[in-house]
């Protein structure tokens, strides 16, 4: 959990960013090669999270096995071909539900809800949440490497057009980021006196 968002009360709950992931597209090459041995090319997992068997079961389907804790943790590999992409699903160990995604913890791998994960934006403030969106239009507008573009501190009203952008198009995205700015500072404020109290003073208006 980054570090601010519980203004000193104990944190309770375990995040998604806490534990290492992996994606459903780990294994998508694991649907042709040969059944066998084989191991996630990762640092952040244990031996017993890299190392995997893959099998394949009477009705055609693959699955991988993992041994951790010496207890077999059975993964399902199931392609979604009803969609052009045809995505890969992977099932959870203990709930076998399809998943896009399984965490690793100390002993296993499973899903969000089976872990009871949160993801950090849930623990969020309003203005938390309301920065965070003020920051992804602006990279969505000006780019992510912009100089001052997660610089709250910044004013966005004289910041150039991108090229080749028409200029409706462009007065109408930065318009709205000015409104949500303008519905931000005072949140922030709020918030900034009560945590430094005395030690705060906000800009006066002219």
């Amino acid at each position: 959990m980054p570090k601010g968002h519980h203004y000193g009360r104990t944190q309770t709950r375990a995040y998604t960013g806490e534990y290492h992931r992996i994606n459903a597209n780990v294994f998508k090459p694991l649907l042709t090669t040969p059944l066998g041995s084989y191991s996630i090319n990762s640092e952040y997992l244990s031996d017993n999270h890299r190392k995997l068997v893959l099998k394949e079961n009477e009705n055609g389907v693959r699955y991988v096995t993992f041994t951790i804790n010496k207890t077999p943790h059975q993964i399902a590999l199931k392609l979604d071909n009803s969609s052009a992409s045809n995505k890969l699903y992977i099932t959870c160990p203990y709930c076998q539900k399809q998943r896009q995604h399984l965490y690793a913890i100390k002993h296993a791998y499973a899903c969000r809800q089976c872990i009871g994960l949160h993801y950090a934006s849930q623990s969020e403030r309003p203005q938390e949440r309301l920065m965070r969106r003020i920051r992804k239009l602006r990279k969505e507008l000006w780019g992510f490497d912009w100089p001052e573009v997660n610089n709250m501190f910044e004013q966005i009203a004289y910041w150039p057009k991108p090229k080749w952008m028409r200029w409706k198009t462009f007065e109408q995205k930065r318009n709205n980021i000015i409104l949500l700015e303008k519905k931000y500072w005072p949140m922030a404020i709020t918030q900034m006196k009560t945590t430094f109290g005395d030690r705060f003073m906000a800009e006066k208006s002219n």
